[in-house]
């Protein structure tokens, strides 16, 4: 990019003087070269830079949808969660009561068997008695 030279102002002439006025005229001028940018070229990167924002808002707006569908899918099995363990709490108390009856019927059928058992010898004894 080529800067034109730049006019000194008057009153810096007259105070420095022509050759130290026009030394600092060069002198400002590359350094303006190497660290200036034109016009166009700042309004390629503003038109970048647009870009990125918008592009930036977009992936905002994603995330925030995605982060949304996350919290649903997370609600969503938190409750099939808690149906199953609702079930399994169903199952839990039908084992429960199974094993009562369990117990009860155990209990009936050795107090069956000791009756039978009391009986049978009852009439074994009176058989050896009536023999």
């Amino acid at each position: 990019m080529a800067v034109r030279q730049l006019e000194v102002p008057a009153v810096l002439r007259r105070a420095w003087g022509d050759e130290a006025a026009d030394a600092f005229a060069v002198w400002l001028t590359s350094v303006l070269e190497e660290r200036a940018i034109s016009r166009d070229e700042y309004r390629q990167i503003l038109s970048r830079l647009d870009i990125l924002e918008h592009d930036m808002a977009d992936l905002k707006a994603d995330v925030q949808e995605l982060r949304g569908e996350i919290s649903e899918l997370r609600k969503e099995m938190n409750e099939r969660f808690d149906r199953m363990n609702e079930r399994f709490d169903r199952m839990n108390e039908r084992f429960d009561q199974m094993y009562h009856q369990m117990v009860v019927q155990t209990r009936w059928f050795i107090g069956a068997l000791v009756v039978i058992g009391t009986v049978i010898s009852a009439l074994l004894a009176i058989a050896q008695f009536v023999r």
